[in-house]
């Protein structure tokens, strides 16, 4: 059954010198191990190294600050992934917040993890994509064209105040939801779940699920799937959402990419 991690239940992990570390998904919570959730805070000027083993797949993404990554600055509008034995080191060049996921057993899903992939991606550039139904937009985090893996893919999705999306289930994948900004609704199997910044959502596969923010903000969130390839399955009787890109980011600039009009989990992306 789908269960919430609210902000205030995360497990203090251990951390070192200017390093507070807490798990929001320990990695015990899932019975096959699939992947593990840590929220990581660095006073400026504190280190802290990442590394994976042989069939491990590990990325970061920045919520607030940013870090100098084995020499590269990186702030909130990038995600960095390494695997198969690889990783790197960072330094806070200010306070800052992440978010780092480890998949230890991506290898399965995938075995070019075992290659030690490591990819650094600049979201902001992606087209964001338009819902052709509503005023719900999303852009691509991890996909088989920006991690060069099958084993993970993610988005971010915006929510704007009174906007809804159709009840639906997911099939050959497991996922989770992390609430970045603002706060909203999610309705599992029709039963409502308010929801805020930091807290996170976790759905297995098959569970019907729905989302809705009755507010004046943006409620927007970052999902990823494990493994990356799944099936969208929609409720009887509800619009089927095809998502359109624009030919921009979502600072106005031409994209970096240029993508054709999908269904979620489909397409090449």
């Amino acid at each position: 059954m789908a269960f919430v991690v609210k902000s205030g239940e995360r497990e203090p992990a251990a951390g070192s010198p200017g390093v507070t570390r807490a798990w929001v998904l320990r990695p015990d919570r899932l019975s096959d191990g699939r992947m593990a959730f840590e929220a990581v805070t660095l006073d400026s000027g504190a280190t802290l190294d990442l590394y994976t083993d042989q069939d491990e797949l590990l990325w970061f993404q920045v919520l607030a600050g940013s870090v100098d990554v084995d020499g590269a600055t990186t702030g909130r509008e990038f995600i960095v992934m390494i695997s198969g034995g690889r990783a790197m080191h960072l330094a806070a060049t200010e306070a800052t917040e992440l978010m780092v996921v480890r998949v230890p057993r991506a290898s399965a899903y995938d075995p070019a993890v075992r290659e030690g992939l490591a990819r650094r991606v600049d979201w902001s550039t992606e087209p964001v994509l338009d819902s052709e139904h509503d005023t719900r937009r999303r852009i691509y985090l991890a996909s088989t064209g920006l991690w060069g893996t099958e084993a993970v893919k993610g988005e971010m999705i915006y929510y704007p105040p009174g906007s809804s999306g159709a009840p639906h289930h997911h099939e050959g994948a497991e996922h989770f939801q992390f609430i970045v900004s603002g706060s909203g609704t999610a309705l599992l199997d029709g039963e409502p779940v308010d929801l805020e910044a930091g807290d996170l959502l976790y759905n297995y596969e098959n569970e019907i699920h729905a989302f809705r923010n009755d507010g004046d903000e943006d409620f927007v969130f970052v999902e990823f799937f494990v493994p990356g390839a799944s099936r969208t399955v929609w409720v009887p009787g509800v619009h089927v959402c095809t998502w359109r890109p624009r030919e921009t980011d979502v600072l106005g600039r031409p994209a970096a990419r240029v993508l054709e009009p999908h269904v979620h989990g489909q397409g090449q992306v």
